[in-house]
């Protein structure tokens, strides 16, 4: 784990991030869990600092959405919740910024940018040990422009040192030139300082040797909505036997303007979007898309608990679950993933499961599995 006393130069270099993440804001919002939300001039935001965005005209809202399928707002056996629930906007014209300190910036620098990148088995990297992977993914073949899920939110207890989270991500290139644009949820000391159960972005377009960014950590994601932002808690969440409670999530390609755009909530709440010029291999579609946990271990060996904490047995009311899942087709529709043209991927290390059941024992939940585990001395 990086040093918490950094030296004098390192501590000058924080000073200089701090000042370009943290803009002066039009209004500070302190949040009922002590979070601070600056809200910022919508086209001052960080995000544009990106020296590929110093051209870029903020799109408020996308030119297309994907059509077809009708999702179910809420199943028989699960409660869909708006993450925008008695939380106070921004005002008109600013976005919500959740404010960066030296001890955010010093904690995830011990949380190696890499390894989000190693979502695919075909993704080497030293030490790579450390990180378990479990998920189910459409088979390279054709172009994908999205992907989308109902996901269940549940709180996990993590050590400061590890990360855990349930997500799903977009991918295409070459190896060495990875591009990855991933969304979901993640309880994560080393992002947060806390265990809440947080709303996070990540993407890369190099495998993440060089470039990778969590949420507004640097210059990028581009955020639109006056609530929802990177970093959000998410509540309520589900508890085991209880009730479930889930979210939709969606990140798909605005391809007349190449954008991938990140939507939540059954409202289809715009949360903001990655501009295509940050991409050199996602200007038309991606060659996968996914849907699964990550799970990184801490500095002694010991792995989190991923999705719900527990080991799925094929009760949904237990292992943490994606459901009506679909991707996004070339003509920009939602479709159902055939069974033929998925693939599973699970970690070798033994610590976590996938049940691929398709429906979760609910036909209405189709196209739907289960996932996670308790962590441990996972090893290899």
């Amino acid at each position: 784990m990086a040093s918490i006393f950094p030296s004098k130069d390192e501590d000058l270099e924080l000073e200089r991030q701090l000042k370009i993440l943290n803009k002066p804001p039009i209004k500070t919002i302190k949040t009922a869990e002590g979070d601070i939300m600056d809200c910022i001039d919508i086209n001052k935001q960080p995000a544009l600092d990106h020296p590929l965005l110093k051209n870029h005209k903020v799109q408020t809202r996308p030119t297309t959405f994907p059509t077809g399928l009708q999702l179910p707002g809420t199943s028989s056996t699960s409660k869909t919740f708006d993450i925008r629930q008695n939380r106070e906007p921004c005002p008109a014209g600013t976005v919500p910024i959740r404010r960066t300190s030296k001890e955010d910036l010093i904690r995830v620098r011990s949380l190696q940018k890499e390894s989000m990148a190693t979502i695919h088995p075909e993704t080497d990297f030293p030490n790579r040990s450390h990180v378990h992977v479990v998920n189910v993914g459409m088979k390279k073949g054709v172009p994908y422009f999205g992907a989308e899920a109902y996901i269940a939110s549940w709180g996990l207890n993590v050590a400061g040192d590890q990360h855990s989270s349930t997500n799903m991500w977009v991918q295409n290139g070459p190896p060495d030139q990875l591009n990855v644009i991933l969304a979901g949820w993640t309880v994560s000391p080393m992002l947060y300082g806390d265990d809440h159960t947080r709303l996070f972005t990540f993407w890369t377009v190099n495998n993440a040797w060089i470039t990778g960014c969590y949420n507004q950590l640097c210059s990028g994601f581009i955020t639109i909505d006056t609530v929802i932002t990177p970093g959000l808690i998410v509540s309520p969440i589900s508890f085991w036997g209880g009730s479930q409670y889930d979210t939709k999530y969606l990140i798909y390609q605005d391809r007349p303007t190449g954008n991938w755009w990140f939507v939540v909530t059954n409202n289809n709440t715009f949360v903001g979007y990655w501009p295509k010029e940050l991409f050199n291999h996602l200007s038309d579609g991606a060659e996968t898309v996914a849907w699964g946990g990550i799970a990184i271990a801490g500095n002694n060996g010991i792995s989190p608990p991923m999705g719900s904490g527990y080991t799925p047995d094929g009760n949904f009311r237990i292992g943490c679950y994606f459901r009506n899942i679909h991707f996004v087709n070339y003509q920009n529709i939602y479709q159902n993933p055939s069974i033929d043209a998925t693939e599973e991927f699970v970690d070798k290390s033994g610590c976590y499961v996938l049940l691929n059941q398709r429906n979760c024992g609910h036909d209405e939940m189709y196209y739907c599995f289960t996932f996670g585990g308790l962590g441990g001395n996972c090893g290899d």
